[in-house]
């Protein structure tokens, strides 16, 4: 499709309103040529109405409101705190916890903290060289753990150091690579999800009839995955797997 710019579709939309064309009808129109460059029906709307009252000028006008605090230093700030206390948090949660909109945190996670998702976790949009040479690295270890807290805790080292079991940093920002992120807990979710728990012992069963019942060939699906995710992590240089 076309790359049309912001003021051509304004363009645009003042030809098509004075043919008499409603704001709906221009933006399928403009929908079949622009695809998801188009601007929303609210906005297209609002410059119809615009140019109903005599605006002739295709130049994005500023509008005079209350200042916008959504975004502001303090509150980017905040919103990164928060991401960075629980990686897992969705849009819904993280706008909850610092009293905006959700679409105020949709902009800020990805236009200021140019953030994503990767299996289900806040991580940079781009990788610094060096996170992605210590990926490379992390992708041709057999056995490693991630950065949980837990894993880093004294008794887990302890225990690690007392069998003789050599623990192999994880690589930051990438839940990609771990099997614990992109297979284990969405799969156990799915079967946990809408069941009651009335004491930590009952969730503990429950997981592990979980594990008894899930087949040993799904595990080794599993693993089988991290093997091609940590061989393509290789091919792109410690770029993320899942785009």
């Amino acid at each position: 499709m076309a790359t049309i710019s912001l003021q051509e579709q304004r363009i645009i939309i003042r030809f098509l309103h004075l043919r008499g064309a409603t704001p709906i009808v221009i933006h399928r129109q403009l929908s079949e040529a622009c695809g998801d460059g188009v601007m929303n029906v609210k906005n297209m709307r609002s410059w119809v109405r615009q140019f109903k009252e005599g605006l002739k000028s295709f130049d994005n006008e500023p509008k005079q409101s209350r200042p916008r605090t959504s975004r502001s230093d303090n509150m980017v700030e905040r919103v990164e705190k928060v991401v960075l206390e629980d990686r897992r948090l969705s849009v819904e949660n993280i706008a909850s916890k610092v009293s905006i909109s959700v679409g105020s945190v949709h902009r800020i996670l990805h236009e200021d903290l140019r953030m994503r998702k990767v299996s289900s976790r806040w991580v940079p949009r781009m990788l610094a060289d060096d996170h992605k040479a210590v990926r490379m690295t992390a992708a041709r270890v057999l056995f490693h753990q991630d950065n949980a807290l837990a894993h880093r805790a004294y008794t887990t080292q302890q225990f690690l150091h007392e069998n003789n079991l050599e623990m192999v940093s994880h690589a930051p920002y990438s839940p990609d690579l771990a099997p614990s992120d992109f297979w284990l807990f969405p799969t156990m979710k799915d079967t946990l999800r809408d069941r009651t728990f009335t004491s930590r012992a009952a969730i503990a069963s429950a997981i592990f009839q979980w594990s008894k019942q899930t087949p040993t060939e799904a595990f080794a699906a599993a693993m089988e995955s991290w093997r091609r995710r940590c061989e393509k992590c290789v091919r792109l240089q410690g770029d993320y797997v899942e785009k």
